[in-house]
C-alpha cells in the first residue's frame, strides 16, 4: 500500500453539511496517519538505522532511506560495471583459448609425424649386440657376390638417429656354402 492508497470512509449521515465534511475529513487523516505509521514501520525494516534506532524522527528515516537508496544505486552501478568488465574478460580468454586450441592441433599433428615413427622402446627391441653378428663377415665369399651385391657389403646401415642414437637396418647376405640368403644385422 502506498501513501496514496489510504482508505477512505463514506461521509457519516449528519444533520449539519459542515459537521459531516469535518468528520469525513478526520477519519481520513486518522486514516492516512495510520497507513503512514504502517509504511514508516516498513521502512524501517528496510533501512539500516544504526545504534539508535528508537530515536529517529520521520525526517531522519527519510534522510537515512535517501542515503541508503543512493549507497544502493552506486552499488547496483559498481556490480553493473564489474559485470561487464568479466564479460570482456570471458570473451578475450574465449578467443585466447581457440587460438591456443587451433596451436594444439597444429602441434598434435606435426607431433602424429612424430609419434608414428617408431620409439625409443620399439629401436631397443630391434637393435641387436654386434659382435654377436661378426661371425656372418667372415663366412662371406664377396668373390661370388654380383656387383648389385656390393651396395650391400656394409652390412651395417643406420636408419635411424636420434641424437647420436642409431640403430641397424636389415640387410640380405648370401652364405658361401649354400648361397641361401641370410638375414643380418
Amino acid at each position: 500500500m502506498l501513501l496514496g492508497d489510504a482508505p477512505t470512509a463514506p461521509p457519516s449521515q449528519c444533520s449539519g453539511a459542515a459537521l459531516g465534511t469535518t468528520r469525513y475529513i478526520e477519519k481520513t487523516l486518522k486514516a492516512v496517519r495510520a497507513h503512514l505509521r504502517l509504511c514508516l514501520e516498513k521502512l524501517k525494516g528496510l533501512v539500516p538505522l544504526g545504534p539508535e534506532s528508537n530515536r529517529h524522527t520521520t525526517l531522519s528515516l527519510l534522510t537515512k532511506a535517501k542515503l541508503h537508496i543512493k549507497k544502493l544505486e552506486d552499488y547496483d552501478r559498481k556490480a553493473v560495471h564489474q559485470i561487464d568488465q568479466l564479460q570482456r574478460e570471458q570473451r578475450h580468454l574465449k578467443r585466447q583459448l581457440e587460438k591456443l586450441g587451433i596451436e594444439r592441433i597444429r602441434m598434435d599433428s606435426i607431433g602424429s609425424t612424430v609419434s608414428s615413427e617408431r620409439s625409443d622402446s620399439d629401436r631397443e627391441e630391434i637393435d641387436v649386440d654386434v659382435e654377436s653378428t661378426d661371425y656372418l663377415m667372415g663366412d662371406l665369399d664377396w668373390s661370388s657376390s654380383s656387383p648389385s651385391d656390393s651396395d650391400e657389403r656394409g652390412s651395417m646401415q643406420s636408419i635411424c638417429s636420434d641424437e647420436g642414437y642409431s640403430s641397424s637396418g636389415i640387410k640380405r647376405l648370401k652364405l658361401q656354402n649354400n648361397h641361401k640368403p641370410c638375414l643380418s644385422l
